[in-house]
């Protein structure tokens, strides 16, 4: 009995995954985004299409830097949630994530930069991207 009890408990302590944590959301105005460094890019990609790319140095707040996540969503209601864009490192030092978008739908784009298992950083596009520039 004790060896089944043991067994159990390095079975329950082996399958423990931090993705039942909580996280911190912070939502990034434009001036916090620029002083940790974070700069977003939008330029358009064909009529309808727009490219959208988001940098920055994995210092400070960011040093943890895990991945950065993409939400569209209708008013509170979420349509699509990606868990990881791709993402590219840059000889400088710098991460460079990118994706292309219908325009219409820029507005509704949410991407959360996490760092760490707990420090999530919310950029709400449409306060960031002039969606009249990019036509």
């Amino acid at each position: 009995m004790k060896t089944m009890l043991m067994a159990l408990m390095i079975l329950l302590f082996a399958a423990s995954n931090h993705c039942f944590a909580m996280r911190d959301i912070a939502f990034l105005s434009k001036q916090e985004a620029n002083k940790m460094g974070i700069q977003i890019r939008a330029t358009a990609a064909g009529p309808d299409a727009a490219w959208v790319q988001l940098e920055f140095k994995p210092t400070g707040k960011l040093k943890d830097f895990s991945h950065v996540e993409l939400e569209i969503n209708d008013g509170e209601k979420m349509l699509v949630a990606y868990a990881s864009l791709w993402e590219e490192r840059l000889a400088s030092g710098s991460i460079v994530v990118r994706f292309m978008a219908n325009r219409i739908y820029l507005e509704r784009v949410n991407l959360c930069v996490v760092a760490g298992i707990d420090a999530g950083y919310e950029i709400r596009l449409k306060e960031f991207v002039e969606l009249e520039r990019i036509r």
